[in-house]
């Protein structure tokens, strides 16, 4: 048997957090809204999944931000999913400071819920 599924995900979404805790029944979900809390919990366990909501990058970092959260994701969690959810419209220089391997998720709510629970085996 399998073990659930281990999501992470960087959020200041209170929708978003309980949408996805809500939706992810088959996995194990944690939720960060600070990126160094995130690099703590990957460096204590691998996660299967992670989610970064580019409104948890602090502002003054813009989307220029995402970069060093994937390029450590990358390094520390090497076989974990990657997902980014982009702020709509920008969805290209999101994809673009993330780099390689990161699935640019949906920026609507609901579609970016169900793009994540199909990542994890949830849907």
């Amino acid at each position: 048997m399998a073990a659930d599924p281990i999501v992470y995900c960087l959020t200041r979404s209170r929708d978003m957090a309980s949408a996805l805790d809500a939706r992810l029944s088959g996995a194990i979900a944690f939720f960060y809204n600070d990126a160094a809390r995130l690099h703590q919990a990957v460096t204590l366990r691998q996660p299967h999944l992670v989610v970064v909501d580019t409104g948890a990058i602090r502002p003054e970092y813009g989307d220029a931000g995402l970069g060093p959260v994937f390029d450590f994701l990358r390094h520390r969690a090497p076989t974990a999913r990657l997902g980014v959810r982009p702020t709509a419209g920008v969805e290209h220089l999101v994809a673009a400071e993330a780099g390689d391997g990161v699935e640019v998720l949906p920026a609507e709510l609901e579609a970016c819920i169900d793009a994540v629970a199909t990542a994890c085996g949830c849907s």
